[in-house]
C-alpha cells in the first residue's frame, strides 16, 4: 500500500514539475533530487509492505516515508502556486513589491526542500542503522503463514454443512458428464465462503468416488511451489515408500511433471486444485502434468478469483458460491455455538442476541464457524453472548483462526492500484448499495487515475477496476444495467471492516 502512495506522489510531483517548471526553474534541480530519492525508496517498499505487520521497525520506517512523501508533494504544490500567483499578477503590484516577494518565496521553497532532502537522507540511513535491510529475505511472509494454517485435505470433512445441497448436486452432475475431453469445473467465491468445504463434500460424494478410478487433492495456495505441488500429487497416486520419497527429493521439475503425466495417463482421474490464486499456477500444472486423452477426466478448481477459473477453462461456467441466507446462517450458527449437530435448539433467552451475532457474520460460513466455536467454549449466559456481539470485530480478529487472515490475504494479493481503490470502500456506510458512478467520481477526484486517458476515464479504466474488484470477490455486484454493466455494488461487512482497519493503519484518510 505504501508503494502505491509513493508511486502516486511521484507521479504528481512529475506533473507539477512539468506544469510549473516555468515558475520553479530556480529550484527545479532540488525538486528533481527529492523525486529521485522517493523513487529509490519506492523500490524497497513492496517487500516492506509485506513485512510491516511482522516488524514494528519496518512499520515505523514505512510511516516515515509516507509522511515525507506527502510533505514533499505539499511543499512543491503550495510554493508553486504562490510563485505562479505573483508571476501572473505582477502587473497588479509594483516591481518594488513583486521581486522581493518572488525572492522570498523561492528562498522559502529552497529551504523547505533542503529540509526534506536531509529528512529523506536520515530515513534512508535508518534502514541500516536499525537493522532494516534485506527486506525480501529472512522472515516468512503472511502468505506462507496462512498457507500452513489452512492447508486443506479431503479427509477432514465438515459434517455441519448448511445451504450447499443445490450447488453440490450441480457440481456432481457436471463432474459426471459424458464429455470425453478433460474439463475443469470451478468453484469461486470470497474468502471464507466455504469453497474448500464444498469441494470436500463433492470429492467424497459416493457417485464421484465410484466414477473416477484415480483421485488426488492438492492445496495450491497463494505461495505457489510447483515442485512441491507435483510431489504432493505423486504421493497420492502411488504407495508411499522411503524409496519413493528419496526419489521425489532428487527429481527435477521436468521429471516430476513427466511422472504425474505417466501416473494419470489412460486413467479417468479427478484432481482437486484447492485455493488457486494465480493464472500462472494453473499454467504450470496444465502445460505438462495433466493428460487430455479422451478419458473423461476432470479437474476441480477453487479460487477467489473468477479470472483464474475462466482462464483454466473458458468453456466451463464457474459455480459461484454466495454467502448464506438468514435461515441457513442461523442454522449453521446454532450447530457451531451449541454443539448439538442437527438437533441444535437455542435457549429462548439467547435467541435474540444469537440471531444478531449470526447477522453480523453476514452469511460468511467461516466467520460463523469461528464465532460459533468461540461461543461453544463459553458459558451459555446472555451476558457472555452480548459481550461477543458488542465486540464482534475484536473477538473475530483475536481468535486463532483463518477467518480474518484469509481476508487479509485477499487484500494483500490485490495489485497496488486496486488496494488504493479498495480502501475507499470503507467510507461508505455499512450495508449500503454503492453507485459505481459515484465510486468512480471519488477515485477520479482523489487523483488515483490521473495518469490515464481523462476523456474515457469513467467509461474504461476506472470501470475496469470495479470489475476487477468484483472478479476477485472483494466487492459484490448489487445491480446490473440493461447492457450488462455493473451499476451498483456492495461490500461484505467483514471486508468493509478490513478496508477501514487498513486505512487506519496507513493514516489513509488523515490529513498528512
Amino acid at each position: 500500500m505504501a508503494d502505491t502512495i509513493i508511486s502516486l506522489v511521484i507521479e504528481r510531483t512529475v506533473d507539477l514539475l512539468i506544469k510549473k517548471s516555468v515558475f520553479l526553474k530556480d529550484v527545479g534541480r532540488q525538486i528533481e533530487r527529492v523525486r529521485n530519492d522517493l523513487d529509490w525508496m519506492r523500490c524497497f517498499l513492496k517487500d516492506a509492505d509485506q513485512k510491516q505487520d511482522e516488524d514494528e521497525r519496518i512499520h515505523h520506517w514505512v510511516s516515515q516515508i509516507r509522511a515525507a512523501a506527502y510533505d514533499a508533494e505539499d511543499v512543491i504544490e503550495i510554493f508553486a502556486s504562490e510563485v505562479e500567483f505573483f508571476t501572473k499578477n505582477k502587473g497588479l503590484v509594483t516591481k518594488l513589491t513583486y521581486y522581493p516577494l518572488k525572492i522570498v518565496n523561492l528562498y522559502k521553497i529552497g529551504k523547505e526542500i533542503e529540509s526534506l532532502q536531509i529528512r529523506l537522507n536520515d530515513i534512508a540511513d535508518s534502514r541500516e542503522k536499525y537493522g532494516i535491510k534485506n527486506l525480501g529475505e529472512g522472515t516468512s511472509t503472511q502468505g506462507e503463514e496462512l498457507q500452513r494454517l489452512r492447508r486443506s485435505s479431503p479427509i477432514s470433512e465438515d459434517k455441519d454443512i448448511v445451504g450447499f445441497e443445490k450447488i453440490t448436486k450441480s457440481l456432481v452432475k457436471e463432474l459426471l458428464k459424458g464429455d470425453k475431453n478433460r474439463r475443469v469445473v470451478s468453484i469461486i467465491g470470497m474468502g471464507g465462503a466455504g469453497k474448500t468445504t464444498l469441494a470436500k463434500k463433492v470429492y467424497n460424494h459416493a457417485d464421484v468416488r465410484e466414477r473416477f478410478n484415480c483421485r488426488a487433492w492438492v492445496c495450491v495456495s497463494s505461495i505457489y511451489n510447483h515442485k512441491e505441488t507435483l510431489r504432493t500429487i505423486i504421493k497420492q497416486l502411488n504407495p508411499v515408500t522411503n524409496e519413493l520419497l528419496d526419489m521425489l527429493e532428487k527429481m527435477q521439475e521436468q521429471d516430476l511433471e513427466q511422472r504425474v503425466y505417466q501416473d494419470l495417463q489412460d486413467k479417468c482421474y479427478l484432481v482437486v486444485l484447492d485455493d488457486v490464486w494465480k493464472e500462472a499456477a494453473w499454467d504450470c500444472l496444465s502445460r505438462r502434468a495433466f493428460p487430455d486423452v479422451g478419458t473423461s477426466s476432470r479437474l476441480l478448481l477453487t479460487s477467489c478469483n473468477r479470472d483464474v477459473a475462466v482462464h483454466a477453462d473458458a468453456l466451463s461456467i464457474p459455480h459461484e458460491l454466495k454467502t448464506l441466507g438468514e435461515d441457513d446462517s442461523w442454522q449453521l450458527f446454532l450447530k457451531k455455538a451449541l454443539g448439538h449437530g442437527a438437533n441444535a435448539v437455542c435457549p429462548s433467552d439467547l435467541e435474540v442476541v444469537g440471531r444478531k451475532i449470526a447477522g453480523r457474520c453476514a452469511g460468511l460460513p467461516l466467520a460463523i464457524t469461528v464465532i460459533g466455536g468461540l461461543l461453544l467454549g463459553k458459558k451459555k449466559l446472555k451476558s457472555e453472548w452480548e459481550k461477543v456481539l458488542n465486540n464482534f470485530s475484536a473477538y473475530l480478529s483475536r481468535s486463532q483462526s483463518e477467518a480474518g487472515a484469509i481476508l487479509e490475504l485477499s487484500y494483500a494479493d490485490l495489485p497496488a492500484n486496486l488496494k488504493y481503490c479498495f480502501l475507499y470502500l470503507g467510507l461508505f456506510p455499512e450495508d449500503s448499495v454503492i453507485s459505481v458512478r459515484k465510486l468512480i467520481h471519488m477515485w477520479v477526484a482523489e487523483g488515483i487515475m490521473q495518469k490515464r486517458d481523462a476523456k474515457n476515464l469513467e467509461e474504461t479504466a476506472a470501470y475496469d477496476d470495479v470489475e476487477r474488484l468484483c472478479s476477485r470477490n472483494m466487492v459484490q455486484v448489487a445491480e446490473m444495467t440493461v447492457d450488462e454493466r455493473i451499476k451498483s455494488c456492495r461490500v461484505h461487512d467483514l471486508l468493509r471492516e478490513l478496508a477501514i482497519r487498513k486505512a487506519e493503519d496507513e493514516n489513509f484518510f488523515s490529513d498528512p
